[in-house]
């Protein structure tokens, strides 16, 4: 396991588009990046895992004239280094399980409705994650983009269940403790956007008119509008990020302080119990 060397996929990727031996691009990105990793999902096919991935921030197809000037960029950069060393530690600090980590580029289009360019993203499974990432990021951000999506692994294990079966109370805390770990390790400066976007008094009205009585609902295909929001109401933008953080801030600063190895064996009922935010 750990980092894989997603530089050679890459390279390769180029030189075949380049050559255009009569696949299309999309085929092309299926067979050399997605197909290597269906070992970690055997329930579905290529296509579902590449929807996936570019879905969550993978460089598209179309975009592959660029991925060689991108990847000497990362290179010089040595991200695989720093993310290599990095892991290594987190593991060690939250005795976390193994995991492959996969990087590549992340898309340059911009998403619809989005006015920025995305700059970093990431989707972690029990076993495997994904980093997609600009050259443009600093060390600190692509160590702080690890820790989150590092830290859902560890989560992931300790909650033991199939992501039909996980219910929102717990994708809320989740998102909460991968970014709380993002400041317990490099400082409020690093934290997402979203942790501050609300007011509490608003926040505390959504929580208690539109979470509460939803907490119980599974399968994280469900929790999509709860997490992410419309950009309106009743569910702005980010809404279920913001109070993932909110809960496990407030409970840190309630019953704390703990190491993120004794958040990380908390039940989320514990966790919530101890919070800001009243069920």
């Amino acid at each position: 396991m750990s980092v894989k060397e997603t530089r050679n996929m890459l390279f390769t990727f180029a030189e075949k588009c380049e050559k255009q031996e009569g696949r299309g691009v999309e085929t092309l990105q299926r067979e050399i990046i997605c197909h290597p990793v269906m070992k970690f999902f055997p329930e579905v096919n290529s296509e579902v895992i590449q929807y996936e991935l570019l879905k969550h921030g993978l460089f598209e197809p179309t975009e592959w004239k660029s991925v060689k000037k991108i990847l000497r960029r990362l290179e010089r950069k040595s991200v695989w280094d720093i993310v290599k060393q990095e892991y290594n530690y987190l593991r060690e600090l939250w005795n976390g399980p193994k995991v492959s980590i996969y990087i590549f580029p992340i898309k340059k289009v911009r998403t619809q409705g989005k006015k920025d360019v995305l700059r970093k993203n990431g989707i972690a499974y029990k076993r495997v994650l994904f980093l997609f990432v600009s050259p443009d990021l600093t060390k600190e951000e692509i160590k702080a983009l690890l820790a989150h999506e590092y830290n859902h692994v560890c989560r992931l294990q300790f909650l033991n269940s199939p992501t039909a079966t996980i219910s929102l109370v717990d994708s809320l805390i989740v998102e909460g403790l991968g970014e709380f770990a993002v400041k317990q390790l490099y400082g409020k400066k690093l934290l997402a956007p979203w942790v501050n976007m609300y007011r509490s008094d608003e926040v505390n009205e959504i929580w208690r008119r539109y979470f509460v009585s939803a907490l119980h609902i599974k399968g994280v295909q469900n929790h999509q509008l709860y997490l992410f929001g419309n950009n309106n109401r009743p569910f702005p933008k980010w809404i279920g990020y913001h109070i993932g953080y909110q809960i496990v801030d407030s409970y840190f600063k309630k019953r704390g302080p703990f190491v993120m190895k004794e958040l990380l064996l908390k039940t989320s009922s514990e966790i919530i119990a101890g919070s800001d935010f009243v069920i």
